[in-house]
């Protein structure tokens, strides 16, 4: 049987990458990114390879928005029974004295509302169903600590958090979430290579594999989690870094 799966933030990176590896695995998926053009360039290149999709353009830290998504992608197919909330921002990096309202809200909607907001809407339905699928998108940056990137850390914590208790609550329900703890991926979110002159060397030095992930090998990991061995997995965090947070002393930013 066809699932359906709302993937966020899916027009690049780790969301992009999601989407198209769960079309290969018989589901449907609702591409929604802020950047419209972005989705309907990867809902496009999974229907030209055999796979459904369709792409929509969502604020997920709106409410609005959020409704609306699971609306359309309810007339489109059915219930999303898989949720993958991967939309983030990793925002300005400044002290905590420097970090303005504006920029604290934004954050901590983009990356911890936006899942409230999903998890919210869908649980009940999930429920309905006698399953769900959630998998939360955090980072090693929600396990540990990072100067200067203190909105960013707390919303990444507070993800974590929330997981263990969506976990705790709707798990006899037949519904998992599990969190995801990327370390350096080679995606454009939060620090951009070409802002940081050194950027891959600081990368290496940090990293016992030498390397930053290929978006591919998070999805992997986020594919098994709601795939078919993935239902005893509940309320875990997994960490995808290469072992960066297995060092001691790794927590600063490469951005100091």
């Amino acid at each position: 049987m066809e699932k359906v799966a709302i993937v966020t933030g899916a027009g690049s990176g780790i969301g992009a990458a999601t989407a198209k590896l769960l079309a290969k695995q018989n589901m449907a998926v609702a591409v929604l990114d802020l950047n419209e053009q972005s989705a309907m360039q990867i809902a496009e290149q999974i229907e030209w390879e055999g796979g459904r999709a369709f792409a929509l353009r969502c604020d997920v830290g709106k409410k609005e928005d959020v409704e609306q998504a699971i609306s359309i992608t309810e007339k489109n197919w059915d219930t999303p029974l898989v949720l993958i909330n991967n939309a983030g921002v990793g925002g300005p990096f400044h002290r905590v004295d420097q970090v303005s309202d504006d920029e604290w809200d934004w954050i901590i909607n983009t990356n911890l509302k936006s899942v409230f907001l999903f998890t919210r809407n869908l649980l009940p339905k999930m429920k309905e169903a006698g399953f769900g699928r959630i998998v939360n998108v955090a980072s090693i940056q929600g396990l540990l600590g990072s100067a200067h990137s203190s909105t960013y850390v707390a919303s990444k914590h507070g993800m974590i958090g929330y997981t263990k208790t969506i976990a705790a609550e709707w798990g006899r329900y037949g519904i998992t979430c599990n969190a995801i703890c990327p370390g350096y991926v080679n995606s454009q979110l939060g620090i951009r290579p070409e802002d940081i002159s050194d950027y891959y060397q600081r990368v290496m030095d940090k990293s016992p594999v030498q390397r930053v992930a290929d978006p591919i090998e998070v999805a992997s990991l986020i594919a098994h989690l709601v795939g078919e061995f993935g239902g005893y997995i509940n309320g875990a965090s997994y960490t995808i870094d290469g072992g960066i947070s297995a060092h001691v002393g790794i927590t600063s930013n490469l951005t100091e």
